[in-house]
């Protein structure tokens, strides 16, 4: 299929599986960097823990690691796989000026939840329902067999076209688990209500979750404060493109007129924590 074919099946239903893009091989490798990265950094998250069981940000009941690009150069592969990007070509740039304006990479996390999580509320990742033209595109790329006991990722297709929020709490009767082989990805419109189901197993189900916006939509964390000097300084130019150190906001008047530069802002020191 071609990128193309890939945004039309996007447009229409919300979302596309594209299996087939990296080995098994490759698969274990990012799940070893999630699972040492996890035990490393995830007791010293901020808010972990939340009263409700569903609540989207109650963690206690999977695994998460936020901020991949500041801890390993190698999720880069991912993060600009070029059959990824020739769709996201197509579904971010349509609509602006000249259909030529920038979407950069807003959102970089991995999730994998834990036996007896009861699923994730049905949700929107676009803050805004039913909008005229895609301004985020998450792509789910599959580290796992995503499989109907393990927890597969629940949408309700044709919901990106509606101008309202899932309620609260319920199952749709239209949702269904979009399951599949590892090394595989499934892209989808922000405005898609989806959600994790519950995984019913013992066995992992690491999903990497990256968030693809127009350029003036902000980011979940700050690129600028949590991007280490040695990590930066690795990148490419299409590296910090996808990472928006052109996309940052000025600083005053004084310092640019524009709000997009011609040049990389370089990040602030940042190091990770030690532990």
């Amino acid at each position: 299929m071609t990128a193309l074919d890939y945004k039309n099946k996007l447009d229409a239903y919300g979302y596309v599986h594209i299996p087939d893009l990296i080995t098994p091989e490759q698969c274990d490798h990012y799940k070893e960097l999630l699972e040492e990265n996890h035990k490393k950094y995830s007791p010293l998250y901020e808010g972990n823990f939340s009263p409700k069981a569903n609540e989207l940000a109650n963690k206690s009941g999977e695994k998460v690691v936020f901020n991949l690009h500041n801890k390993d150069m190698s999720w880069f592969i991912l993060f600009e796989h070029p059959i990824i990007l020739s769709l996201l070509d197509l579904a971010l740039k349509e609509g602006s000026y000249k259909d030529s304006e920038p979407y950069y990479l807003n959102n970089i996390s991995a999730r994998c939840p834990l036996h007896g999580h009861p699923g994730q509320q049905l949700h929107l990742d676009s803050n805004l329902p039913g909008i005229n033209h895609t301004i985020i595109v998450n792509v789910l790329w599959m580290l796992d067999d995503f499989k109907l006991e393990n927890g597969a990722t629940r949408v309700v297709p044709f919901s990106h076209k509606l101008q309202s929020f899932a309620p609260d709490g319920l199952k749709h009767p239209d949702e269904i688990q979009l399951t599949g082989k590892k090394g595989g990805a499934i892209v989808f419109n922000s405005n898609l209500w989806h959600g994790g189901a519950e995984n019913t197993t013992d066995e992992s189900r690491w999903g990497v979750a990256l968030g693809y916006a127009r350029w003036f939509i902000k980011p979940s964390f700050d690129f600028m404060q949590n991007t280490p000097a040695h990590i930066y300084n690795q990148m490419t130019d299409a590296q910090k493109d996808l990472l928006g150190f052109r996309v940052v906001p000025s600083k005053d008047e004084f310092t640019r007129m524009r709000r997009r530069s011609h040049y990389f802002e370089p990040p602030n020191e940042y190091k990770l924590p030690k532990v």
